[in-house]
């Protein structure tokens, strides 16, 4: 049996609701929930129908394991940066990935922020596996007046 038909085997034994929610467009949707109602609005319930519960998130250098952990970091970033708000610029998908560009504007200790970033999600069975990030931690330091910022040329 060749390995697409062993795939559309497999696929036909799947429940519908199983095959639809791996799906591209259903991966994207998961995507921008992710955003909007986990991030922007803090949606503890939304957490916890679209994130898996062994959940790995990557922002390094930090690595959260789990939805107990991934819960609080939500939690702590938005008590950090109350009025957080991402602004998706770019969505790719394929197959169980969704690569998300983003901008994450808010004020943290009294500074206005805008930070760009990617994500790339893991998605598999309409649950969020694992989150890759990848920001601008510089110049958000830099904008916070951690780090100098670099002198105009």
């Amino acid at each position: 049996m060749s390995r697409a038909l062993g795939v559309i085997l497999l696929l036909s034994l799947l429940p519908c609701d199983a095959v639809a929610q791996t799906s591209t467009p259903g991966n994207k949707a998961i995507a921008r929930r992710y955003f909007e109602d986990i991030l922007n609005k803090g949606s503890i319930p939304a957490i916890d129908a679209i994130v898996a519960p062994d959940v790995v998130f990557r922002n390094p250098p930090a690595v959260v394991t789990g939805i107990d952990g991934f819960r609080k970091l939500v939690a702590s970033l938005r008590a950090a940066i109350p009025d957080l708000r991402f602004t998706l610029e770019d969505e790719l998908a394929e197959g169980d990935k969704v690569a998300t560009r983003w901008v994450m504007r808010g004020t943290r200790d009294g500074k206005k922020i805008d930070v760009t970033g990617m994500d790339i999600f893991l998605i598999a069975g309409g649950k969020i596996r694992e989150v890759w990030v990848n920001m601008d931690s510089l110049g958000q330091a830099q904008q916070m007046g951690l780090v100098p910022a670099a002198p105009a040329p």
